[in-house]
């Protein structure tokens, strides 16, 4: 009797030796879903340095901040369990700013206060200046408010503001580079080919409108 309970004992022994270990190997496994989940959050936002945001935003007169937008959305889409139709999105993009800042915004919540920005109010900052700026545009060539001013005023006017419209594009890109783990924009810092020629091409649009309010402070355009 006594040597049965011997034989048992270092079976349970074994047995729970063996309970034991395989419990140590469950608690350091890694779920291959969270190891993706990682993987995709790694990138949660287009990456883009804001140097290079800026100049093509700019150069492009506002094209390459549509791109921008579809990107995010584009990257956004599979973490929204319904269908959000990014290209609309980002070519109706003024309606959908402030639902954008307030995401990055709130995945923004592990950052520290200095690299946190005013969702709501760099939205309508950007929307107000796109607005505004288009309507100038309109204002100025089809109706005969310019009679009222020195040549050219609203045009310039419209062109201040469309560059002020870069800043709140900036200051989000800063916050996304630190989400993405690239401060610095490292990941998207380089210009493409395609890069180039939408340099080149606004570039050449932007002397063309310079020069064409050149000529018209200097009374070489004839008045309509």
């Amino acid at each position: 009797m006594k040597q049965a309970e011997i034989e048992t004992k270092p079976d349970q022994e074994q047995a729970a030796g063996i309970d034991t270990m395989s419990s140590e190997v469950a608690d350091n496994s890694i779920d291959p879903a969270d190891h993706t989940m990682a993987g995709e959050n790694a990138i949660t936002y287009f990456p883009v340095s804001e140097g290079k945001l800026i100049t093509l935003y700019i150069l492009s007169f506002g094209l390459y901040g549509v791109y921008w937008f579809y990107k995010n959305w584009s990257l956004l889409q599979p973490r929204i369990e319904k269908r959000i139709f990014p290209l609309m999105r980002a070519i109706f993009s003024i309606f959908f700013t402030h639902s954008l800042f307030k995401l990055i915004d709130q995945s923004a919540v592990t950052l520290e206060r200095k690299h946190k920005f005013n969702a709501n109010l760099l939205a309508t900052l950007f929307v107000a200046a796109v607005v505004i700026s288009n309507i100038l545009d309109r204002v100025s060539v089809n109706s005969g408010v310019l009679n009222m001013l020195p040549d050219n005023t609203m045009i310039i006017i419209s062109l201040i503001i469309f560059l002020l419209s870069a800043y709140p594009l900036a200051v989000v890109q800063a916050t996304v580079n630190r989400l993405n783990n690239d401060i610095l924009g490292y990941l998207n810092h380089r210009y493409s080919a395609w890069n180039y020629l939408l340099i080149i091409a606004g570039t050449l649009l932007w002397l063309m409108v310079l020069l064409g309010l050149l000529a018209g402070s200097m009374g070489l355009v004839p008045a309509q």
